[in-house]
């Protein structure tokens, strides 16, 4: 390999390691059955539920109460 690279091969260089990292990741996706092609998946869980998911259990509430806590609305339990 040169010494010194042109910008053209060096932008050549990193889309081919993006390019090989995808791949890599798109085949363990697929081992666990996820589609990396498809991300219509409507059942997928969103890096917002688990935020969510987990703030709710750091303040030990559930989630629908935290999220309609966001949106100004508190909720009485029963036995409060």
């Amino acid at each position: 390999m040169e010494e010194n690279l042109t910008l053209a091969e060096l932008q050549s260089l990193l889309e081919s390691k993006r390019d090989q990292d995808y791949q890599k990741n798109k085949f363990a996706a697929a081992l666990k059955g996820i589609d990396l092609e498809d991300p219509t998946d409507s059942t997928a869980t969103t890096f917002e539920d688990i935020k969510r998911r987990a703030e709710a259990k750091n303040q030990g509430v559930s989630p629908e109460t935290l999220e309609f806590a966001e949106i100004g609305i508190g909720i009485l339990e029963e036995g409060d």
